[in-house]
This record gives C-alpha cells, sequence and structure tokens, in this order.
C-alpha cells in the first residue's frame, strides 16, 4: 500500500447495478479548483493484473488497455498501459486489486481511485486505481458486475472527472451496463477541462437563477438536449453565480436546456455540497423545467437553440428555475376526440410538452397531433419528417407508444434495446416525405401512455432498475415528455435539419421569474455537520455507494515552493444482493 496521511474528508455517493441521467462534472479541490493532469501529459497506468475472480492477468490488461483506448479518443491526456507485475510504488500510477483493511475497511467498497493534485493550481500528480479482490467480477462485456464498466469509471476520476447524473455516461453515479465506452458527456467534459478553446464547435451559455431579483441558483443540474440525436447528451452543475457553459458541442443541430435540482450532491466534491433548492412557495423544491421564452403565446414549448456555423454561440442569459410544469395553452385540445396541431406555414418543426396524470394513463387517454406538412416542397426526394419523444432521459416512469398515420402508411414506435442491451424508451422516427403528392404529407400522430408496471410485464427488462436507477432518489414523479420535430434532410454523415420553427428569441427569463423564495447560497471549501449515515440508502437490491475522500501530503513537489497535495478517493460501495444487504456508508 502507497503511504498516505489523511487530512480531511468529503463524501460522494454512487449507486450502482441498477440502469438507466449525465452530468459532466470535473473533480474539485476543496478551494474549488479543477483537478487535471498538466497540458502535454501521457499518463502512464501500471497494471498489476493478478485478482481472484478467476480472471486472467493478461485478460485484465487487455480490458484496461481496451477502455482506456476509448477515453483516448477524447480531448484529454493519452493513457498507456503497461503490464507490470512488481509492487505499487509511489511515483507512479498503479491500477492493481487488493483487499488491504486500509482501503477496504469497509465491506461495502468496491474500489478507490487516489489522485494526488496540487492543491494550490489543482494539477496531478499521481493517480492509483485500486479494486477489491474478494469480489466476483465478470469479464464479459454486458454481464454485471463488468470489470470494465468498473475500470472504466475509474479512468474517468483519474482524467478528473466527479460523478454525473446521465444514464449510460460512464461517470454516472451507479454502475450500469456500457459504461466502458465514455459517452459524448463524457468526452465532452474532458474536452471542457484540457482544451476549452478548442474551434470549429458550438458553444451555449446562461446563467441560472430565480426570483424577480434574478438571485443565482448554484448546483443546479443543466441539461441539453439535442434534436437531431432525440436525447438528453449532456448535463453540467451552475457555478456559485448561477452560470453555465456547455463548450464544444456540435453545430447544425437545435438544443434545448432543461434544469432540474441537484438531487445526489452526495455524490459530487465537498464544492457543491451547499447548493439548496428550496425556492418555491413554502420553501418547497423547485421542480424540472424546460427553459422557454416569456411570450405567453410559447408556453409549454420549449426555447430552440439553433447553432451553425454562422451561429456557432449563443448566451441565452438568464434561465428561470421552475415551480411548476407548463404545457401549451391548446395542448389539451388533442385529448377526448380532438387534435393538437403543431405546423402552419411557420413551424415546420417545433417543440412542446406533453403531459398525463395517472388518472389519464389509466384511462386509456392519449394525445393526438396533427402535423400538416403539405406545404412543403419535398421534390428534391431527400427530405424526412424527424420526431422524438423524450421521457426516459427526465426519470419521468412513463413507457409510450407513438403511432404515426399518414394517407401511405402507419408505424409504431415504442421500447428499443440500444447497443450495450440496454433498454430505451425514448423514441426516434425519420420518416420520408412523398415527392409527388403534398398531400400524402400530413400526418396523425398518437402518443398512447402506458402504464410502468403493466408495461413491466411484457417487457424483456422486468425491473424498474432497469430503466430508471435508483428512481426513489433521482426519479420525476410527473408523467411528461418532450415531443420534438423537424424537416431532416439528406442522409448519412450529411444529414441535417433542413427546417423548423423560427428559433430567434434569446433574451432569457428576466421579465418572468419563477422561484419567489430563491436566496443566495455560495460554494465553500468545506462543509461540516454532514455524516454519510444520514444518507438514505437506495432500497434497490445492488446499490452502490461512491465516496470521495480528500487527503494532503505536506511534502513538496515540482510545482512551486511548499504545495498543498491533496489525494482524492473514488470508493465504490456495494449492496449487492449476493454478498450484503445493507449499505455501510462512510461518515466523518
Amino acid at each position: 500500500m502507497k503511504a498516505r496521511t489523511i487530512k480531511g474528508l468529503f463524501l460522494s455517493i454512487l449507486f450502482l447495478w441498477g440502469h438507466s441521467l449525465s452530468a459532466f462534472v470535473h473533480q474539485r479541490t476543496p478551494s474549488g479548483q479543477k483537478s487535471k493532469w498538466p497540458d502535454g501529459t501521457t499518463v502512464t497506468l501500471h497494471v498489476k493484473g493478478d485478482n481472484s475472480s478467476a480472471i486472467a492477468s493478461s485478460t485484465i490488461v487487455s480490458i484496461a488497455s481496451s477502455v482506456s483506448s476509448e477515453w483516448n479518443e477524447a480531448d484529454a491526456p493519452n493513457i498507456t498501459i503497461v503490464n507490470d507485475t512488481s509492487s505499487p510504488r509511489d511515483g507512479q500510477s498503479d491500477l492493481f486489486f487488493s483487499n488491504n483493511s486500509n482501503y477496504f475497511a469497509s465491506t461495502s467498497v468496491l474500489a478507490v481511485t487516489e489522485t494526488v493534485f496540487n492543491e494550490a493550481n489543482g494539477k496531478i500528480i499521481e493517480s492509483d486505481i485500486i479494486i477489491k479482490d474478494s469480489v466476483l467480477y465478470s469479464a464479459a462485456v454486458g454481464t454485471e458486475p463488468y470489470i470494465g464498466d468498473l475500470i472504466s469509471h475509474e479512468v474517468g476520476h483519474l482524467l478528473g472527472l466527479d460523478h454525473g447524473t446521465l444514464p449510460f455516461a460512464s461517470m454516472f453515479y451507479k454502475l450500469v451496463k456500457g459504461q466502458g465506452t465514455p459517452s459524448f458527456d463524457d468526452t465532452l467534459g474532458l474536452s471542457r477541462l484540457y482544451n476549452p478553446n478548442i474551434s470549429g464547435v458550438g458553444i451555449i451559455s446562461g446563467s441560472i437563477a430565480g426570483s424577480s431579483n434574478l438571485t443565482p441558483v448554484f448546483g443546479a443540474e443543466v441539461d441539453l438536449i439535442s434534436a437531431k440525436s432525440g436525447r438528453v447528451i449532456a448535463s453540467v452543475l451552475s457555478e456559485s453565480n448561477g452560470s453555465f457553459e456547455f463548450r464544444g458541442i456540435p453545430l447544425d443541430d437545435i438544443y434545448y436546456i432543461f434544469v432540474k435540482p441537484t438531487k445526489v450532491l452526495s455524490t459530487t466534491a465537498t464544492y457543491y455540497q451547499t447548493a439548496r433548492t428550496d425556492f418555491c412557495t413554502g420553501f418547497a423544491s423547485y421542480k424540472g423545467g424546460f427553459f422557454e421564452t416569456c411570450n405567453s403565446g410559447r408556453r409549454g414549448h420549449p426555447q430552440g437553440i439553433p447553432l451553425n456555423s454562422s451561429q456557432r454561440e449563443v448566451n441565452i442569459g438568464v434561465v428561470s428555475i421552475k415551480c411548476d410544469l407548463k404545457v401549451p395553452i391548446d395542448y389539451f385540445s388533442g385529448r377526448a376526440g380532438g387534435e393538437f396541431v403543431l405546423s402552419d406555414a411557420d413551424r415546420a418543426g417545433d417543440s412542446f410538452v406533453g403531459f398525463f396524470s395517472e388518472a389519464d394513463i389509466l384511462s386509456g387517454e392519449e394525445d393526438t397531433i396533427k402535423i400538416d406538412l403539405s406545404h412543403i416542397d419535398a421534390s428534391s426526394g431527400d427530405l424526412y419528417l424527424d420526431l422524438s419523444l423524450l421521457s426516459q432521459d427526465f426519470q419521468s416512469k412513463v413507457a409510450y407508444e407513438l403511432e404515426v398515420t399518414s394517407p401511405l402508411f402507419s408505424v409504431t414506435y415504442g421500447e428499443t434495446i440500444d447497443t450495450d442491451l440496454n433498454p430505451n424508451l425514448n423514441m426516434k422516427g425519420k420518416i420520408p416525405l412523398d415527392s409527388f403528392t403534398p398531400s400524402n404529407n400530413i400526418f396523425e400522430i398518437k402518443v398512447k401512455p402506458i402504464e410502468f408496471n403493466t408495461f413491466l410485464l411484457g417487457s424483456n427488462f422486468p425491473t424498474t432498475g432497469a430503466y430508471f436507477p435508483d428512481f426513489s432518489t433521482i426519479g420525476d414523479e410527473r408523467y411528461f415528455y418532450q415531443f420534438i420535430f423537424f424537416i431532416g434532410k439528406g442522409s448519412g454523415l450529411e444529414y441535417s435539419v433542413n427546417q423548423t420553427y423560427d428559433y430567434r428569441d434569446f433574451r432569457g427569463n428576466a421579465q418572468c421569474m419563477d422561484g419567489e423564495k430563491t436566496y443566495s447560497v455560495r460554494s465553500t471549501p468545506t462543509v461540516s455537520n454532514i455524516t454519510s449515515s444520514s444518507k438514505k440508502a437506495s432500497s434497490e437490491a445492488g446499490a452502490i455507494a461512491c465516496g470521495t475522500i480528500a487527503m494532503v501530503d505536506d511534502s513538496d513537489d515540482d510545482q512551486g515552493p511548499g504545495p498543498m497535495t491533496s489525494l482524492v478517493l473514488g470508493l465504490f460501495m456495494a449492496q449487492a444482493f449476493f454478498f450484503m444487504r445493507r449499505s455501510r456508508f462512510l461518515s466523518f
């Protein structure tokens, strides 16, 4: 074991072995500095693959190499894997298996990532990954617990990323299938950390606030939704002044913003621990809500933010938190035999928010949407109606069917399986427009909610956790969805947004703020009277928690005179049904 002197502790919680949203969050020193390797560094990770899971040492090295090569695709320091059978030692970064009680005093700790960094500037000096040896891991992709998913998550810590809440991302705070391959959210986080001035990409920025005083909101989770992908592709936490920024996102797309309260602060660095959410009437927590303009006629229509070669950077100004969910004024005309009309000469694309009550779902209510594109010149033969319905990414626990009908055909969309064999409830459709007969380009779309427990009975994934991990902590009890449509053109890499609503209003919400009880909160380098024992353990079998421990090495180094160096431990703590029943949490 490498000797370290513990000087302080900060805690984060990671729940694993459940599936389903992403915040790329950067590791912070207690003073708020972002932790990163010096520019130009190549990280050599010495892998000692001997383990008790009957996985060949060479296989561990091979998996570590494969995982690292995935991370090396990001704009960050390259990781070189060395097969090393010698003992771990100071002065180099090691990955090894151990049951040493100094690392694993609790039976619930699965893995530890120690990162030594300079407290003054956050520069990483050394990082070690220690994996608990007494747990039975798998070497097969798609199984649980797959050792590659675990190593990938820890490599993210090694490079400077903290936990997020986007499912399928390597840094999601639960261990889920597919974490062996970093998501766009993960790589965007590294790009923001190591190459913030990258050219040829897009930037969306703004600030989160509440009340008419425009009081900044610290630690709000800001999700970025891509119209082209029909998914939440990235998420960040707002700074102490409320600011947020997505830098390095692709052009030729339309983006939407969803802001929600942070529900898993315990999974992130001490820097964020003072964030609060009790800003609505009666000091109730604010709710997840979409950024939309103050134009009352656009109520319930999220504000699109187009990025392209002529508009690469957009500051959308102040974005208000929400105390309730808004739907369009005429939305409910799509119930009880009516139609919600979504198209006219000015709207060859748009987005809106739909909502069902529990009673609506049980009684079989559905939404009927009409999209009339007969005015579109489709004679080029390469235009499409592009449809997306998002619900799972918002942790809204309801399943849907999407039925699209035109004079020529009828097609139904539902659950799909992604490349990592995870279930996907978000829906995406791409329907060619008739280039000869305009009247064939009139579409009726039915959105049919399915009560989730009923849906599970016919699903290939019979547990809620497969779709919504740790729902009791981060789930949204409202049954809502976002619907997006636009006219796409071309195919493959040449596929682009051709026509949509003319989104122009980026003035923000300064004139229509919500969250009247918002008060100012500052980040702080230390938090007192917070213990992990006060955190409620997940009731899901197989929940795993991850803590981060700040440690200080008072020795000098080559970063400058008398630096204070900190050591960060990413701890995986398990509540797996096959080897324990209750989580044991770290405490201060």
